[in-house]
């Protein structure tokens, strides 16, 4: 990484690989949740994930940004977390807790990538990016 397009260009696939990583878990827990609230929470969490992903995977193809296997290894480890918590036989209002406490820890770390991706789209100046990037989870 020689400059801030670099950066940026980092950044950007690493958001995307985030959001694909995202639609798999928040999909793959609602079978191991029992309060509908929280089960609510899962199916919006993905519907938004799934969003997010189109129009990221659009913008990379026209920005021609190769983003293929790429992965997010700070979201691997929550999302470990959280395959692990839906794994464990456990009282189910635990459970139910525990999910909703790692995809709080999921959302916030979304957050601060689109942060970081925006902040470096303004920087850089490209104002064709700024809008998909300034998103509010």
């Amino acid at each position: 990484m020689n400059n801030l397009t670099d950066l940026f260009n980092s950044e950007f696939k690493n958001l995307y690989a985030l959001e694909k990583e995202c639609v798999e878990i928040f999909k793959k827990t609602q079978n191991e949740i029992n309060d509908q609230d929280l089960l609510q929470i899962a199916k919006d969490l993905a519907k938004d994930s799934e969003e997010q992903l189109k129009l990221l995977q659009k913008a990379l193809k026209e920005e021609e940004i190769y983003h293929d296997n790429v992965t997010d290894s700070v979201a691997q480890e929550m999302i470990e977390n959280l395959k692990e918590i839906s794994s464990q036989e456990i009282p189910q209002e635990v459970k139910d807790e525990a999910i909703l406490g790692s995809f709080n820890r999921l959302n916030y770390y979304r957050m601060a990538c689109y942060e970081n991706t925006y902040e470096l789209a303004k920087k850089l100046e490209y104002n064709d990016l700024i809008d998909l990037l300034y998103y509010e989870i």
